[in-house]
Parts: C-alpha cells; sequence; structure tokens
C-alpha cells in the first residue's frame, strides 16, 4: 500500500469518526425540552438534594424544575384552595397524611413500567398512586455539653423534657411542621393515649417548661448553634445537620412502652390532572435510583427506602453516631396508624389546647 493510499485511509476514517461524533451529539436526549415540572417539598437541604440528584437529570433532557416549598400540611392546603387546578405536580407529603390525600382523589394513577427503579423498594407501595420515598427517625436531639455542664442526665423519654433545668430551652415541632402530626402521636403515647385520644399527650406538651415550637427544622439547627436551646425533637436528620455545623449534640430515640423511636415515612405523588406525568414519572423513578437515594440520604440524614442505598449510610461516621441504622432496630420504632388519625380534629385540639395558651 503506498504512502499515499495510507494518507487517504486515514483521512477517511477521520471523517467518519468525525460524522459519528456530531451525529451523537445531534441525538442527544432534549424528551422533555419546553417542560416546566413543579414539585412540592420542603425547603434547605431537602430542596438542595432533590435539585442536586434527581432534578437534574431531567434538566440535562431539557426540563425546567421549578420547587414549591412548605411543610406537606401546607402544600395541601395550596393544593385544596387550587379547586381542581393544578398548582404543581408531584408532591411530598407524609405516610400519616395518605387517608386524606387518597379521600380526596389528589393523586393520579402511576405507571409502574415508567418507574423501574420502585422494584429495588424495601416494601410495596400501598397504592398504585404513591411510592415511598425515604423514613426518618423521630429522636430526641440534646447538646451533649449543656446537658453535662448542668449535670441534666440524658433523657430517654419525652416526659423527661419536663425538668425544670430545661425551662426554654426545649424546642418541638409545630404541629404543622413536617415532624408535627408524629411529634404530637409520639407525646400522646408517651402519655397513655394514642392516635385517637391524643390530650394526654397535649397536656404533656403543656407541662414543658417555656417549650418553643419550630415550623422549619432550619430553626433547630439555628437555634442549638446559637445556645438558646439544650433539646429539641426533630427526626435525625437535623441532628446531623447540628452535628455537622459543630455543636455537639447526641440522639435519643424516646422510650414509648415496648418501643423505643418513631418513624416517620416519606411519600411521593404525581397531581390529578397534571400535563407532565411523563416528566413527574421520570423524577419519580430518578428519586429511586440507588444512588440519588444513597446521595440524597447522606446529605439530609435520612434512611433511604431502597435497599441497595443502605449500604452507603455507614460510611459516614457522623451519621452513624446519630441515625439509628440496624435494621432490626429500625423495624421496632413506632409507626403512627394513619387509618387512626383524624388531622382536622387533631389540629382543633392543638388550637384549643396548645396554641392558645
Amino acid at each position: 500500500m503506498t504512502i499515499r493510499m495510507r494518507l487517504l485511509l486515514a483521512a477517511g476514517a477521520a471523517l467518519m469518526l468525525f460524522s459519528l461524533t456530531a451525529a451523537g451529539q445531534g441525538s442527544e436526549d432534549t424528551r422533555f425540552a419546553g417542560v416546566t415540572l413543579r414539585v412540592a417539598t420542603w425547603g434547605g437541604a431537602t430542596r438542595d438534594g432533590l435539585r442536586d440528584y434527581v432534578a437534574s437529570e431531567l434538566e440535562r433532557r431539557g426540563a425546567k424544575v421549578e420547587f414549591v416549598i412548605g411543610s406537606p400540611q401546607d402544600n395541601l392546603a395550596k393544593l385544596i384552595a387550587a379547586h381542581g387546578q393544578v398548582p404543581f405536580d408531584v408532591y411530598e407529603f407524609l405516610g400519616t397524611m395518605r387517608p386524606e390525600i387518597e379521600g380526596r382523589k389528589l393523586l393520579a394513577k402511576l405507571d409502574m413500567s415508567k418507574i423501574p427503579n420502585a422494584k429495588g423498594l424495601k416494601f410495596e407501595p400501598p397504592s398504585d398512586r404513591m411510592v415511598p420515598t425515604w423514613i426518618t427517625e423521630e429522636m430526641i436531639v440534646y447538646n451533649k455539653d449543656k446537658f453535662r455542664a448542668d449535670g441534666i442526665a440524658p433523657p430517654r423519654s419525652l416526659a423527661d423534657l419536663a425538668n425544670p433545668k430545661l425551662a426554654g430551652r426545649i424546642m418541638i415541632p409545630d404541629i404543622s411542621s413536617g415532624g408535627g402530626i408524629e411529634s404530637v402521636g409520639a407525646f400522646a403515647l408517651t402519655a397513655g393515649g394514642n392516635e385517637t385520644n391524643i390530650a394526654p399527650g397535649l397536656k404533656l406538651i403543656n407541662e414543658l417548661p417555656g417549650v418553643r415550637f419550630w415550623k422549619a427544622g432550619g430553626e433547630v439547627v439555628t437555634q442549638f448553634k446559637s445556645g438558646d436551646i439544650w433539646v429539641a425533637v426533630a427526626h435525625a436528620g437535623w441532628a446531623l445537620r447540628t452535628a455537622r455545623a459543630g455543636v455537639p449534640v447526641a440522639t435519643v430515640p424516646a422510650q414509648m412502652g415496648a418501643h423505643r423511636g418513631m418513624v416517620k415515612e416519606g411519600y411521593v405523588g404525581v397531581i390529578q390532572g397534571t400535563r407532565n406525568q411523563e416528566a413527574a414519572e421520570f423524577f419519580i423513578n430518578t428519586y429511586l435510583s440507588p444512588e440519588a437515594q444513597a446521595k440524597f440520604a447522606l446529605k439530609v440524614g435520612v434512611v433511604p427506602v431502597v435497599q441497595a442505598a443502605r449500604t452507603k449510610m455507614g460510611e459516614d461516621a457522623t451519621l452513624r453516631e446519630l441515625v439509628i441504622l440496624d435494621p432490626t432496630k429500625i423495624d421496632n420504632m413506632v409507626r403512627l396508624d394513619p387509618q387512626k388519625i383524624d388531622l382536622s380534629k387533631w389540629n382543633d385540639e392543638w388550637n384549643r389546647t396548645v396554641a392558645a395558651r
């Protein structure tokens, strides 16, 4: 073969490679171009985690993702006030809210063939209109140094928070916050009540000296950092973020009868009537991918619902100290029965006995 022929062959190969590369660039996935997906969720680290590990995958495919920030209760109020309109496409809510959301027929049926990552869930979704996304561990979070300096024993029960030495230093969730339903339920169980009788729990809350209430979990971190509070009721992820901010906190799963700790379950669904169902299901499928589940959990301090992601959790030493990873202990934690919870009644009782004091 002559030198001239070799050069011609090399030039042809280079031209073919360039053509293939250009064709690959031209066939880039833009299936969601022009779509704006609105996701109703919490703010702070939750929003940031969803933006970085989930929404980014839609945006690579041409979509724009906007977040509607608020507690699940606040966003439910927005949804009800919309009177059949669609104020957002994807809605994150709590397992304890399922009966009300199902009763109002707010969610669209999901095409599970578009959400193959749901096959990796540790437990079956309760219906074809929602899937679980994470669980949190509701904890007593306390400043170890402050308790030690003031001679206060580490708490074991929510009843221990009535200690006079903690006057003005306690913070618990407002009922309308993301942790409020589980907190009220936990206080009720601690004081001898249950999901249908929260009066004993509200009485115990009113006995906490100088108790403060948080609506957004970021307030817990801020108040711990300033030294204004020494103990809070919040999920372990807020303890993780407080520790990362330099505060020496520890977590305690509160004793409730034979159980220690309470689990809160997060769910996601697509709003009935959305025009962006395909993009919404892509968002959910990405949310359930092992990679997104692991990264999100490590950032936020939740426990993944996809088994393949749970093995990553123990790699973070701080998280390992504050979040319980033993599956046996997690399974033994209390789960409130949503079928026994009347949220309207709970809110009325809270407003009469706690908010009005």
